[in-house]
């Protein structure tokens, strides 16, 4: 039974990619009886201990095409907080004692909103948005779009840690969002850089499960995976917009990959429950949409999966050399296949330069498998420290 499961989840993406690329790429269209307009945009920015770093974040908003959007940066612990634009559409969020954590973040900007808009956009404080960013969302809002994912993209590739990172983030825009938005079902959400309806993000936070961790006094980490579960649960598709483009900053050292590592795979075995529960909704109901989606949801980080495939290859190479043969197919066309997603994203130079660099990534990525517990108690927030304007940054990439 493991082998099988074990060989699914290595050949599943190679298959799913070749259904989309099949399928071609979705079309965009007004939605029928649809009236185009320049919706509101409320851009809520979760800054922890670390405000500054948000500041380009904010100039890079206030240069949008789309300009029906306001800004509210929480400043949670931030000693000092201040602004350097005096943009009226900007509103600076510093609660009087420690909230520690990023949702109870999100609902101290809901309770001081200006207005109420008709989307939210959720921002990590390193991010940088492109400048057609909230355009781009609108679009797929009068398309008919109530969730929409954007694509993140490597802020900074000068190590082979940012490298390996940023290998991660593109493989998981093509598996996890491309594919199975082109497949008619929902892409992952990322974390930051998705615009949601306000309604919903705010039954988001309203929502039992987010309300029971907030009642026990527990660190949440798997945020995103809740949202998108609250959202799909009920039918809903999340779109997702390859060319609207939110620059994230990639981890640049080993102690920076094992903490935000082992906060990542706290959130996935956090929300395997509610996913195998997807997937098995996804399996009665026959609906695609959930079915892909809890498919997605319940696929097992790729280290993990490829040390159990290696493991059981071991195994076999002293009791079936038929598995061993079809296990060791397997890894090969799972290995192809990354290789054959960072061709089809078109991936820069840097990365597959850096590729050598995956084994140490992974290293740390089993240091954090031994820690996950500290995520029980610590919301393990990463140092940021790649300040850069959006100009210098796509001046670089020109480069």
């Amino acid at each position: 039974m493991l082998h099988y499961l074990v060989c699914f989840f290595l050949v599943f993406p190679f298959v799913v990619v070749v259904l989309s690329l099949l399928r071609g790429k979705p079309t965009l269209k007004v939605a029928p009886n649809a009236i185009a307009k320049q919706h509101h945009f409320a851009c809520i920015i979760t800054a922890y201990k670390q405000y500054d770093i948000a500041l380009p974040l904010i100039e890079s908003l206030l240069r949008q095409t789309h300009n029906n959007l306001s800004i509210y940066l929480v400043a949670d612990a931030c000693t000092d907080a201040a602004l350097n634009t005096t943009d009226l559409r900007v509103r600076l969020l510093c609660p009087p004692t420690p909230l520690n954590g990023k949702v109870r973040s999100m609902q101290y900007a809901l309770d001081n909103l200006m207005e109420i808009p008709d989307y939210v956009v959720i921002f990590d404080p390193d991010n940088l948005a492109a400048p057609d960013l909230l355009s781009i969302f609108n679009d797929y809002v009068n398309a008919g779009y109530v969730a929409i994912q954007g694509k993140r993209t490597a802020k900074n590739l000068d190590t082979i840690y940012a490298c390996a990172d940023a290998t991660g983030e593109i493989y998981k825009n093509y598996i996890e969002r491309q594919v199975p938005y082109t497949l008619g079902s929902s892409a992952t959400i990322a974390g930051s850089g998705m615009a949601i309806r306000f309604d919903l993000f705010n039954n988001f936070l309203q929502s039992s499960t987010i309300q029971q961790y907030l009642h026990k006094n527990q660190v949440i980490v798997a945020e995103d995976k809740i949202l998108q579960n609250e959202i799909v649960k009920n039918g809903t598709v999340i779109a997702y917009a390859n060319t609207a483009i939110i620059y994230d900053e990639k981890v640049s050292n080993a102690q920076q990959v094992t903490r935000q590592r082992t906060r990542w795979l706290y959130a996935y075995f956090q929300n395997i429950g509610n996913s195998i529960k997807f997937l098995l909704l996804g399996i009665t109901k026959l609906n695609v949409n959930q079915l892909l989606f809890g498919i997605f949801a319940v696929y097992p980080p790729l280290f993990l999966l490829l040390f159990a495939a290696m493991l059981l290859a071991l195994v076999d190479l002293f009791v079936s050399w038929q598995w061993l043969l079809i296990m060791v197919g397997c890894i090969g066309i799972f290995g192809g296949t990354i290789l054959w997603t960072l061709y089809l994203s078109n991936a820069p130079k840097a990365v597959w330069k850096a590729l050598w660099g995956l084994p140490f990534f992974v290293l740390n990525q089993v240091k954090a498998l031994f820690n996950i517990r500290q995520a029980q108690h610590d919301f393990l927030t990463t140092q940021h420290t790649k300040k850069i304007n959006i100009d210098e940054l796509q001046a670089n990439n020109k480069h």
